[in-house]
This record gives C-alpha cells, structure tokens and sequence, in this order.
C-alpha cells in the first residue's frame, strides 16, 4: 500500500516566516506570519531571530491543533549556503552549524528555515529537508569566468521553482528529461536559466550582470555606475541598493510593481511603455545568449514568476522570442508546492536525498 504523507513546509523571508501543512501535496493550510521591521531588528544575533521565528511557527502549529509528532517530514526553503548542486539535502549538524558560524554566501533570512526546520524535527525523530537552495551552482567552470580573475560569476538563481518548472515540464510531456530548456523566472529578482539534463548550466543573473528587474538595475556599465555613486560618498552597502532594491522599474518609474507600470502604460504613459519594453528587450537579449551557449539545441522556453502573470508583458516576449518553440507560461511561483513536492519524491525515493558535506 502507498504511503501517505503529511509534510511541514517553511519559508523564511525578510519580512515574514509562511508555514504550510501539505498531505499528499494538497495544501491543508496556510499561514505568513509577519514580522515587524523593528522587531527584527531588534534581534541582534542570529539565535535571537532563530528562536524569535521558532516560537512563532510553534505558536500557528498549535493554532491548527498540529504537533510535529503527526507529520511525516519538514521541508524548509533552501538559502544562500555555499555552491552545492542542485538537489535535495536533509538538514545535518554540519549545516546548521554553517549557517550559526556564518560560513555562508550571505547572511540571508532563507538560511534560518533550515536551523528551525532541524530543531522541530530532530526531537521527535523526524527530518528536515532544504530543496535547490538559492546558492545552487551547476555551472561549469567556464561560465563562471569573468575578466577579473578576482571577480568571478556566482550561482545565484531561483533555482526551487526553475527545478519545479522543469520537472513539471516534463510530467506534461513538453520535454524529455534529458532535453534542454530556457526557464525565465521574472519577479523582483529576475534570472534568465539554461537548464540542460535537469541541471541549470547557466544563468543571467539581474543581481549581476543580466536583465534588469522591477527592483534589480541588470548589467549597468560598471565604470559610469562607479562615477555615479561613488563621488557621492556611498557606502558598499548603499550602493549594492541602488544596484538591487532600488534599481530597475522602480528607478524608472517609482514603482517595483509590473501591475502598476502597465496600467500607466495602457493610460498613455509612454515612458512606462517605453522602459517595459526595455525590459523585455532585455530578458529576450538574455534568452539568446542561452540559446547561443546551447548551440541552438534548445526545446522549449518557459516564461514563470509574478511577472510571468502579465499578459501584457508575454505577450511582448512573445514577439521577441517567437523562433523558439514551444513557449510555455507557468505564471506565479508556487515555493511551497515545490518544496512539499520534493521532499515527497525523496520520501518516494523518485529522487536521491543528498548530504551536505565539508
């Protein structure tokens, strides 16, 4: 008989912590607990957020009449560790050790579901998984070069939903698994991925050097953003928000919603019309380079993210994009889903369960 199961899933975000209870990948219930920004910053120390998070999601768990004893594992959102593959990894002492210790990419709210996911589980005899963690990097070495040696290209992509995307693409007979595919994933943060055998082989990164975003400036010419912000007197910290946070639609136009940006183009606008357009100049600009890097042998591209909710803006991608078939619309991203998806093909042993390692 097959079994059924019960899955935790918990995303840490900036701003919020969501937890959602799955049973056989339908979701039971949902909640996203705010988090006020000065209470957070009021909690110094990593260990005082982790427990201030924790007591938090105890607190909706009981609300629900739901101990962690009934569930069958905790799925918990993969943040910005360093360089791994792709995959699903249960939570180790290593770790979580990492992440207190800061041996890390970045200090980043994602990393804290995998330390509480670990604390919940590990008292009653369960398992924490982290699903394709944003520092997910599958890139071979020479898509990482740069011309500074010292300055090298970084994985950093929305690795959870482009695996989630090519796994569905796949169950839909769009692909076949050992094809290849473009997965854009256009949101706030805005990554054009070359997924080829099921691995993301390369990426235009609008945190680095790809198209810009609503909140990411993409690829600025370095020596002109220098002169800009540097003789004002700006910290690193400062400027990296104008390059992201700041940067992109929301320069432009005062507005890091697609939503609003087209409706005050459809209003006559026409500088919104005009820098809409640039962007998806610009993520098409990003969708060629991948399918040059593929050689052409490229079969299918998929649109996905809030953006991808846009009709307005696929349809011009569209237009751009036309000589690669099929294009495939995935609008929204739907993390939780894909993490509960995930840790039940491990559990199903349909995929390997990795282990985090020195």
């Amino acid at each position: 008989m097959q079994p059924t199961y019960v899955i935790l899933v918990i995303n840490t975000g900036s701003s919020s912590t969501k937890v959602a209870l799955f049973h056989e990948q339908e979701l039971l219930w949902k909640e996203e607990i705010a988090h006020p920004s000065d209470q957070l910053r009021s909690l110094s120390l990593i260990e005082q957020e982790i427990t201030y998070r924790q007591e938090a999601i105890q607190s909706t768990l009981q609300k629900h009449q739901i101990s962690v004893e009934q569930i069958t594992a905790i799925g918990a959102i993969g943040g910005i560790l360093k360089p791994m593959e792709g995959g699903v990894y249960s939570v180790n002492k290593l770790m979580v050790e990492d992440i207190l210790n800061g041996k890390t990419q970045a200090r980043h709210a994602s990393n804290l579901a995998a330390v509480i996911g670990y604390r919940l589980s590990q008292p009653v005899g369960k398992t924490c998984y982290i699903i394709d963690p944003i520092s997910t990097d599958e890139l071979p070495d020479m898509a990482k070069i740069t011309g500074l040696p010292t300055v090298p290209r970084k994985s950093r992509t929305h690795a959870l939903n482009v695996k989630a995307c090519y796994r569905r693409a796949v169950r839909e007979n769009i692909i076949e698994p050992q094809q290849t595919l473009i997965v854009a994933h256009m949101g706030g943060g805005l990554t054009v991925n070359l997924v080829q055998n099921g691995r993301i082989t390369d990426i235009e990164d609008g945190r680095q050097n790809g198209p810009f975003s609503t909140e990411a400036a993409g690829g600025v010419p370095l020596p002109d953003f220098i002169e800009t912000y540097w003789e004002k007197g700006l910290t690193a910290k400062e400027m990296k928000k104008f390059w992201y946070g700041n940067g992109g639609v929301m320069a432009h136009l005062g507005t890091n919603s697609v939503k609003n940006a087209v409706e005050m183009a459809k209003n006559g606008d026409t500088h919104a019309e005009i820098i809409l357009q640039a962007m998806c100049y610009q993520i098409s600009k990003s969708a060629g380079a991948m399918y040059a890097a593929a050689r052409g042998a490229v079969d299918a591209l998929i649109l996905t993210g809030g953006i991808a909710q846009s009709e307005y803006i696929n349809q011009i991608l569209k237009k751009y994009l036309c000589w690669i078939r099929p294009i495939v619309v995935y609008p929204g991203e739907e993390e939780l889903l894909a993490i509960a998806e995930s840790v039940e093909l491990v559990l199903d042993k349909k995929l390997p369960e990795k282990v985090y390692h020195e």
